[in-house]
C-alpha cells in the first residue's frame, strides 16, 4: 500500500507542546471576564484541550491544539520502554496514531527510513496520520511511559505492517523460525516491498 512522509512543517500542525498550551479556563477567563476563583468553582484548575475533531459544542471544548480524534472507535493504551527501547519503524495503514509523553523523554521518527524526527517532553502530543510510517525510542535514562492512543474504524485495526529490518534483526539474533513464527500469526514486515505497479503517492 501507499506511504507518505509529511514534511517538519506539515507535522508542526499535528504536534502539541504542554508548555505552549492555553487552558479553557483562561479562555472562558478572558473571553468573560471572570475572577479566577469562579472558574475553579466551576472547573478543574487546568483543563486543556489538546486534540478534538475541532471545536465540539459546550463550554469546555474550544479550537484544540491539534484537529485530529474523528476517525471512529479508538484504543487507548500506554507503553513502557527501558532507555534506548522503542518497536522498529511501522505503519499504520488506516488507523491515525496518536502519543503522548507521560514520562521521561520520546523520539519520535516518520519517514520509510526514519528520515524525519522530533522529541516529545512532558505532555507533549503528536497525532500521525495513517500511511506514514513510524517508530518511537525512549531518549531517558530510566523506564519511560508514552500514552498511545489508535483510532479508527472497527475493521481496520489490523493495519499495520513492519520494516523488513526488523525481521533480519530477528532472525540473526533468534533464528529465522522465529520469524515464521511471526508471520504466521499474522505479522507483516513488508514495508517497501509492494508491487512494482503500484504508484507512490505523490
Amino acid at each position: 500500500m501507499k506511504r507518505y512522509t509529511p514534511t517538519q512543517e506539515e507535522m508542526q500542525g499535528r504536534i502539541a507542546r504542554f508548555k505552549d498550551l492555553v487552558s479553557t479556563k483562561a479562555r472562558i477567563q478572558e473571553k468573560l471576564g471572570l475572577p479566577q476563583e469562579v472558574m475553579e468553582m466551576i472547573t478543574a484548575k487546568a483543563t486543556f484541550n489538546v486534540m478534538s475533531p475541532g471545536p465540539l459544542p459546550g463550554q469546555i471544548s474550544p479550537r484544540p491544539a491539534v484537529e485530529g480524534g474523528d476517525a471512529g472507535v479508538f484504543r487507548l493504551g500506554i507503553v513502557t520502554c527501558p532507555p534506548g527501547q522503542g518497536p522498529g519503524l511501522h505503519v499504520h495503514y488506516h488507523t491515525h496514531e496518536t502519543f503522548m509523553c507521560l514520562t521521561g523523554r520520546w523520539l519520535i521518527q516518520w519517514g520509510d527510513h526514519g528520515e524525519e524526527s522530533t522529541v516529545l517532553e512532558h505532555l507533549d502530543l503528536i497525532a500521525l496520520p495513517p500511511a506514514v510510517t513510524r517508530r518511537f525510542q525512549n531518549l531517558s535514562e530510566q523506564d519511560a511511559q508514552l500514552l498511545v492512543i489508535v483510532q479508527g474504524e472497527r475493521d481496520q485495526f489490523d493495519d499495520i505492517d513492519r520494516d523488513p529490518a526488523t525481521a533480519e534483526k530477528i532472525a540473526a539474533r533468534f533464528g529465522p523460525e522465529i520469524v515464521s513464527r511471526l508471520e504466521t500469526a499474522g505479522w507483516k514486515f513488508t514495508i517497501g516491498k509492494e508491487a512494482a505497479h503500484e504508484p507512490a503517492r505523490a
